[in-house]
């Protein structure tokens, strides 16, 4: 596994740039993806400035204009974005030419009841939102097709990234060593800190897996409590699928300490989404 990524800036007129995270590891690939940052939108506080979530108290119009901005850089109309609805569960979902722009404009028509979406469509822009949650990049270069994943730790434990995986597999024939998979900017596990039961949990669906599950002490607390290493178990989880190490690119990016990042256990809920976007060429 790697942390090559680098951080680009899309300038726009009378506008600071805005900007976006994505791996190097894709770079060479017929594909454009990355994960924005928070600032050079229109957005106001609290949920300054790039926000791109419509299912927050944001102002409806400012949210079009930022997605217009992401829209653009995929030289694509944004009403072709495409989004799930992003329930916390397991479901991934196809993108076929008639669920293209689904969710661009307004969350009811989001594809329903899913958290990852996945396609072998070409000039298809695909938007996933976080905001500490983990966005999975997933591209099988074998079959030039890719996925979209949001993990938050129940879709985590529950495995949605290898059941995404799996769905390309029966989809396209998707092999796991022609896989490449970028984990982007969300909450790591100093930042992370969870109770007892769902620590025992990540511990016991990977007993062998050291230090997934850390006693760490965060500022102002008297003892430590359990922390969990989200990006780890993602990683091995697709290691254990057959997905080669060095074709797996883990992002160093902390969201809740990220300056550049919403995060929404930070804020108490009360802030914005980034965006994961994709696109096959």
């Amino acid at each position: 596994m790697n942390q090559q990524v680098i951080v680009r800036d899309v300038q726009t007129e009378n506008k600071k740039p805005w900007s976006f995270e994505e791996a190097v590891g894709f770079m060479n690939f017929p594909l454009l993806h990355g994960v924005t940052r928070r600032f050079g939108g229109y957005s106001k506080a609290p949920y300054d400035s790039m926000n791109l979530g419509l299912h927050v108290e944001d102002e409806v119009e400012d949210v079009w204009k930022n997605r217009k901005l992401v829209a653009a850089h995929l030289g694509q109309p944004v009403e072709r974005l495409t989004c799930g609805q992003q329930v916390h569960g397991l479901v991934a979902k196809e993108v076929r030419p008639q669920l293209v722009g689904k969710g661009a404009l307004n969350m009811d028509s989001a594809i329903s009841n899913c958290d990852a979406l996945y396609t072998a469509e070409r000039q298809v822009p695909l938007l996933l939102l976080v905001a500490d949650c983990v966005p999975v990049l997933l591209y099988d270069k074998g079959n030039h097709a890719v996925a979209v994943i949001h993990a938050g730790w129940r879709g985590t434990i529950g495995r949605l990234p290898v059941i995404t995986l799996n769905k390309m597999v029966e989809a396209y024939g998707t092999q796991p060593e022609d896989c490449y998979v970028y984990i982007g900017p969300s909450i790591q596990q100093e930042s992370f800190e969870v109770g007892e039961d769902i620590a025992q949990c990540f511990s016991e669906a990977m007993p062998k897996e050291r230090d997934l599950v850390r006693l760490i002490k965060r500022p102002g607390a008297v003892k430590k409590t359990p922390h969990v290493n989200l990006q780890q178990f993602i990683s091995k989880s697709f290691l254990n699928m057959g997905v080669p190490m060095q074709q797996i690119t883990v992002s160093p990016t902390d969201s809740y300490t990220s300056y550049g990042c919403y995060s929404y256990r930070k804020a108490g809920g009360v802030t914005g989404r980034m965006g994961l976007f994709c696109m096959l060429k």
